[in-house]
């Protein structure tokens, strides 16, 4: 059941990715996650009242119609009066609520910061996705220009693929892994230096290279940012 809930936020994540302004169910999403303790279910009334709170800077108005498109999709479950997690994910609740949370913030920054200079949208979006932390549905985003790619770039999107992989085995405690994708990743993307497709590989390769010596010891840190500058990613005990 945890592999169908990673790849149902992800097929969510890349819908929002793609048309921000339309993913007004992410305010649902996240609002749930904060009124939720543990995926049970909650009075609709505050679930309602948290998306409205979370819509408010995005211009957004609060839909049901949002609500019911991820019924339909059996992620969450609704009542007359109430909202819940569907059965089969709640034990899953800590990975569905991160993932929540991080979804609204990547597409309120994408709202708000459409773009990024001369840095393609495709490849910006990707990374906005790295940054926040949505490093599976990154993963699964990259493959898709990986796989559009010409032989110039491949190497590239497969270098950006192993490196969202390496995060996402990292987050979930796969130390061994994590570090051995970082290491192909950051080969991969090093052979682009200084710059490719408007990124700035060579920045974007300091920034991630200590990160083999982190994975090695377990030192704490923030998570690395590449494009996003302001904002930072909410953990599961976080508020927006």
């Amino acid at each position: 059941m945890y592999i169908r809930l990673k790849h149902t936020l992800s097929a969510l994540t890349l819908q929002a990715v793609h048309d921000p302004a339309q993913a007004r169910f992410v305010v649902w999403l996240a609002g749930y996650a904060q009124v939720a303790a543990a995926g049970e279910a909650v009075s609709l009334f505050r679930v309602q009242s948290t998306a409205r709170r979370l819509a408010a800077p995005l211009g957004w108005r609060v839909r049901r119609q949002d609500l019911s498109s991820l019924v339909g999709r059996r992620l969450l479950w609704r009542g007359s009066r109430r909202v819940g997690l569907a059965r089969p994910y709640r034990p899953f609740w800590p990975y569905f609520r991160t993932q929540a949370l991080r979804l609204y913030q990547a597409t309120a920054h994408l709202l708000h910061h459409p773009g990024l200079g001369d840095l393609p949208d495709d490849l910006y979006r990707g990374l906005v996705l790295f940054d926040f932390g949505l490093y599976f549905s990154c993963h699964e985003y990259f493959e898709g220009l990986w796989r559009a790619a010409g032989p110039d770039g491949r190497d590239f999107y497969h270098g950006l693929i192993q490196l969202a992989a390496a995060f996402y085995h990292h987050e979930k405690g796969n130390q061994r892994g994590a570090l051995a994708l970082l290491r192909r990743g950051l080969a991969k993307i090093a052979a682009y230096r200084p710059g490719y497709r408007g990124m700035e590989v060579e920045r974007a390769w300091e920034i991630l290279a200590p990160w083999e010596d982190r994975f090695q010891q377990g030192t704490p840190a923030d998570p690395p940012r590449i494009v996003v500058q302001s904002e930072r990613p909410l953990g599961p005990g976080e508020e927006t």
